[in-house]
Parts: C-alpha cells; structure tokens; sequence
C-alpha cells in the first residue's frame, strides 16, 4: 500500500515558506492519510501577495487533483475571502466542478468546526498584532456571517514571516488573556494553521472549560470527513475526538 491508501489530501498554503502545518498535520493525521502541500506566496501578508497566491491557489488545485488528491483544501482565510466573503461558495463549487475532486477552504472549516462544537459567542486568538483593524475585521466578518458573535481577539505581535519563530506555550497564553478579558465567551477560535497551537488545545479545554476550535485542527477534521474519514482522534481537542 502507498503511504496515502486512505486519503490524500491537498492544502494550498499561505507561507512561502511553508514549515509549521505540514508538522502539526502529521501529528493529527492518523496513518494511512497524506497531505499534498503547494507553498503560496505569503512573506508580508500585503495586498499584491494575497493577489497572487489567490491565483497560484486556482493553478494549485488543477495540479493537485491531478496528482491525486482527494480533497482540495484552500488555505488561507485573507486568500479565501480576497474576492469577497460572498464569492467563497462560488469558488468552491466551481473549482470542484473544474478540477473533479471535492474542494473546501480553511474559512469553511473553522465555520463548520464552530457550528460542531455549538458554538455561539467567540473570542479569537492569533499570531498577528491585535491593533491591526485589519485582521479585526476580517475576524467579526467571517464570524458574524457564519452566524456567530464576535466578542473580542488576542494577538502575539508577530508578523507573517516570523511565525515559525513563535513559542510553544504562547496561544494558551492568549487563551487566558481572551478568556479573563471576555468571560462570556463560549468557544476560542486560534486562528492561523501556521504556528505552534497542536499540542495546546486539550490543556487550553481543560483549563478554561470551554471549547477550542483552531484552523489547522479544523481543516484535518474537515478534510477526513469530506473523505468519508471519520476517525475519533483523541489529544488534540474535542472537535477530533468527538465529532
């Protein structure tokens, strides 16, 4: 059998320099399912780079269902949405229809981890500066579209190039920040599958007793059972071990 018998699954990733979720996939990912990785063109997460990896995303999708690739997953929620919030269901069901494999985007997976997990009123953390109206927006946009509240978010100040630099340790930081500063908060989102937050999500659920959902967790969930995967996975939250 080839290392990828029971699905392969293809991620069009934001950083071109792509390091920390090909690691954290693995550590979900139980055996028998791959990733397919194309690096798009991310380094400062500025409007011409968004541009351009949107279309590398279009050319990535072709090459990947041509190599075989089960699922084709569109990272990137800032690429997801270039467009518009209100184009992602077009981009989705067109490209399927053109490339003949099922295709999702990471924006519909963190909406469809939510909506798992039941959840209603959400503080976000993340890896980028929370001062930056930017990524606030972005957050309340795709949040209050999907259905939910947006309470509030907690940034670690990090740009988009330094993110393989950020310590283990500091999303469950953020966590207790958002959780002291917005206690009516019922679910955590993290935000960003390209930093270190696999291995946080069990203690951050234990400690602050709410539900955490984060963008890598969510696209594996999302993508194995798109597959017809749907392996209860345990140590990584209660998104993989219960739904």
């Amino acid at each position: 059998m080839m290392y990828g018998h029971r699905a392969r699954i293809g991620y069009t990733s934001p950083p071109a320099a792509t390091e920390i979720f090909p690691y954290e996939f693995y550590l979900v990912a139980p055996e028998g399912v791959t990733l397919i990785v194309t690096s798009l063109a991310i380094f400062e997460m500025n409007a011409d780079e968004i541009d351009r990896s949107y279309e590398i995303s279009l050319r990535a999708a072709r090459e990947q269902a041509k190599a075989g690739a089960d699922v084709v997953v569109f990272g990137g929620v800032p690429i997801n949405v270039s467009r518009g919030f209100g184009n992602v269901d077009d981009l989705i069901r067109e490209t399927a229809a053109e490339v003949g494999v099922p295709v999702t985007t990471s924006l519909n997976s963190q909406m469809a981890g939510l909506k798992a997990m039941g959840a209603k009123k959400v503080a976000v953390v993340h890896p980028f500066d929370e001062h930056d109206a930017g990524p606030t927006r972005t957050f309340k946009g795709r949040l209050e579209g999907a259905g939910f509240e947006y309470v509030g978010c907690a940034g670690a100040g990090y740009a988009a190039v330094d993110l393989g630099r950020i310590p283990e340790g500091t999303a469950i930081e953020l966590g207790r920040a958002v959780r002291r500063e917005h206690p009516e908060a019922d679910t955590i989102l993290i935000s960003c599958p390209h930093w270190a937050v696999a291995k946080q999500i069990e203690p951050m659920e234990r400690e602050l007793g709410i539900p955490v959902v984060t963008s890598g967790q969510s696209i594996v969930w999302n993508a194995l059972r798109i597959c017809g995967i749907d392996d209860r996975i345990d140590g990584f939250g209660r998104l993989l071990r219960e739904f």
